[in-house]
């Protein structure tokens, strides 16, 4: 009886807040409708108001005297060839070997951290900021005469969002292990190096979906190797900090995607003839129908532009820009959109 006169009561109760237009709370959406502008907050001469200040500026609406009816909104850029696909590679370039992993540097430290405490190899010496792990001296079991450690640099890589991981390789005699300080140029085996490359490259594209991200590693090696500089005072250009000979092949195969075509190229002289052919939307052919079953806007090609790209070699960068095929600079509009193609299919 007691279990029945519960129930009633929390039916009841339920039936007189669901019947109540406001459910016994006041509707305050519109109360903002009834704001009223204040005063701003004065401070006193001797007190600074650096701290203080407009959190929502509102803008100056420039007074014309006929309103826009119409403006050309500007068309997205292409994206970047190397964003649907999930790739982990190892790469090799004059004399050098590395992993190529298309997911950014604060995705890729975790999973290496991960990897090698899988594999229970102590880690004695971890630094996110400068992207280094160094393992503790290793036996293998084919090899009964020498020990091995081995330092593994994660840093940003050539392409957008992507890191490059490389292995360095050090043996010693076994018991002279404390006798050795520092690192060598070059791995002692270039065979275990090989080795542990190949097994970090098959266990990082077996969980390349994981979706773990150090928040350590966010600058992790220091800042992106390649940029795309628009400073107001100069042309537009792309800096990128390697070597001329690994800059020119990276250039070279970008301007082989996006819509550009090597007609011509001069490694020594740093210069590619390219042509350009964009596929913009057809506004008069496209239909409502096209529209309104998603099939989007219908395309026209328009004749392939010629333009030069250039690479200077500077101190410690190297330059890329873009010219007319008169070796003119370009408008900033149109040299900035064909720096950011080639920026977004570098590998």
């Amino acid at each position: 009886m007691k279990l029945s006169l519960k129930l009633v009561t929390v039916v009841s109760l339920i039936v007189v807040m669901t019947g109540c237009g406001n459910n016994g709370i006041r509707d305050r959406r519109s109360d903002y409708l009834l704001s009223e502008e204040i005063p701003p907050l004065a401070v006193p001469e001797e007190k600074s108001s650096a701290a203080i200040g407009q959190l929502y500026d509102i803008p100056e609406i420039p007074d014309t005297a006929t309103a826009v009816t119409r403006f050309s909104l500007p068309r997205p850029q292409p994206l970047s060839e190397n964003l649907f696909e999930d790739t982990v590679k190892i790469m090799n370039f004059e004399g050098k070997r590395w992993i190529a992993i298309n997911k950014p540097p604060a995705e890729v430290w975790p999973r290496i951290r991960n990897i090698l405490s899988r594999s229970q190899v102590p880690t004695p010496r971890v630094d996110a900021t400068a992207g280094e792990i160094e393992t503790a001296w290793l036996q293998f079991r084919d090899d009964n005469v020498n020990s091995h450690r081995f330092r593994f640099t994660i840093r940003p890589g050539v392409g957008v969002n992507s890191t490059e991981v490389s292995i360095l390789e050090m043996a010693s005699e076994l018991g002279k292990e404390p006798e050795i300080s520092g690192w060598p140029d070059i791995s002692v085996s270039d065979e275990r190096e090989q080795e542990f490359i190949q097994i970090t490259t098959d266990a990082l594209a077996a969980d390349i979906n994981s979706g773990s991200v150090s928040l350590l590693a966010q600058n992790i090696g220091g800042d992106d190797r390649v940029q795309v500089v628009g400073d107001e005072e100069i042309a537009p250009y792309m800096m990128m900090k390697l070597g001329y000979e690994r800059a020119w092949s990276s250039v070279i195969n970008s301007l082989s995607k996006g819509g550009f075509s090597i007609v011509d190229q001069n490694r020594s002289a740093g210069k590619v003839m390219v042509e350009f052919k964009e596929i913009i939307p057809d506004e008069e052919e496209s239909t409502l129908v096209d529209l309104v079953l998603n099939f989007g806007h219908k395309t026209k090609e328009v004749l392939p532009v010629k333009y030069q790209v250039t690479l200077s070699q500077l101190e410690q960068t190297i330059e890329v820009r873009v010219l007319d095929d008169a070796e003119k600079t370009l408008d900033r509009a149109v040299a900035m959109k064909l720096l950011k193609v080639i920026r977004g299919n570098l590998s």
